[in-house]
């Protein structure tokens, strides 16, 4: 088995098929930075379907087993269903799951059940109308993102729902989304704000701790505990428990107080073609040049085999310990999907 310097396998791969997005959320593309004009990529610099397919037979017999697609917001980028229809008919033994906003998901659901698509995952920080129009940047109606999920659940039977949790921003809607989605069929999660990239202005004293969270639900519902899931691969980033009365779960992803570097097993390929393989890399590696050079397939296995054994990154455990981050020259999450 394919394995890093620290003995960690090329499990997942995360794959960014758009760099735009339509919200401007405060923790990944703040509008500040990018006003209604900034110059995403242009449609030649994208990658192509065919070659993101490349990109996954070329990882397949290196470990792969999941894929994940995500943006920017993946449902700007026309036809993704046919991406997915072929991933799945070459590579059926491959997890195939989308990461979306959720905005322009609901009319798109049958095509996505169509093409076997295996899970659906939404972003949702808030639940109040006014906090989620100004925490999504664009003004967006929540209302329009519940009924995707709705529909959503109706359709694959399963929803997982990330909700990133700021202090002084949303901590008060934990309790909302809770009682909202206490339900079969809704895996929600909690996601510590997180100091990805340089520009969403990270700031320590605005975490607010899985196990804060976690100590205020088991008090939440009277006479209802929640009982630890385990982990079905080592390299699952959540930390899962589900309520004792069967209805739904949450789950912990806590990559600042309880970093898990030592089990990452993903891999991030951005819009363009480069691959990082750590969330808070400074560079990726170029994997367009080769894709349109007509290298082997072959020899694209040997590519990602080289960057994969080389890898040793572990940045959440060397993460300083200061207040604030220190603005330096690393991927911006909206590039690479978190």
């Amino acid at each position: 088995m394919l394995v890093d310097q620290r003995g960690r396998p090329l499990r997942d791969l995360r794959v960014s098929v758009t760099d735009n997005c339509n919200f401007r959320c405060t923790y990944c593309m703040p509008a500040e930075a990018f006003p209604a004009d900034y110059p995403f990529l242009t449609a030649d610099r994208l990658l192509s379907f065919p070659e993101i397919a490349r990109v996954v037979e070329a990882a397949v017999p290196l470990g792969l087993k999941k894929v994940k697609l995500t943006g920017g917001e993946p449902l700007l980028r026309s036809l993704l269903p046919e991406l997915v229809l072929s991933l799945k008919t070459r590579f059926p033994q491959v997890e195939v799951g989308l990461i979306t906003n959720g905005l322009h998901l609901a009319p798109l659901l049958p095509r996505f059940k169509a093409a076997r698509l295996d899970s659906v995952t939404v972003s949702i920080d808030s639940l109040d109308a006014e906090r989620f129009a100004a925490m999504t940047g664009n003004g967006h109606r929540v209302s329009v993102v519940l009924e995707a999920i709705e529909e959503a659940r109706q359709v694959f039977g399963r929803v997982k729902l990330n909700a990133v949790v700021i202090r002084g921003k949303n901590e008060d809607q934990i309790e909302p989304l809770v009682r909202h989605f206490r339900r079969p069929g809704f895996d929600l999660r909690f996601i510590e704000y997180m100091d990805v990239g340089t520009l969403n202005r990270w700031d320590r004293s605005q975490v607010v701790t899985g196990d804060e969270v976690l100590a205020h639900l088991k008090c939440l519902v009277p006479g209802v505990g929640l009982d630890p899931v385990a982990k079905s691969h080592p390299g699952e980033t959540s930390e899962r428990w589900a309520w004792a009365d069967g209805r739904g779960m949450v789950g912990f992803i806590n990559s600042i107080s309880r970093p898990f570097c030592g089990d990452c097993s993903r891999a991030r390929l951005s819009a363009d073609g480069k691959l990082y393989t750590c969330l808070f890399s400074s560079a990726g590696h170029d994997l367009a040049p080769l894709l349109r050079a007509g290298a082997t397939q072959d020899g694209l296995s040997a590519k990602l085999s080289a960057i994969w054994t080389g890898r040793k990154d572990r940045y959440s455990e060397e993460r300083p310990v200061e207040a604030k981050a220190t603005p330096a020259s690393r991927v911006e999450m909206f590039a690479v999907g978190g």
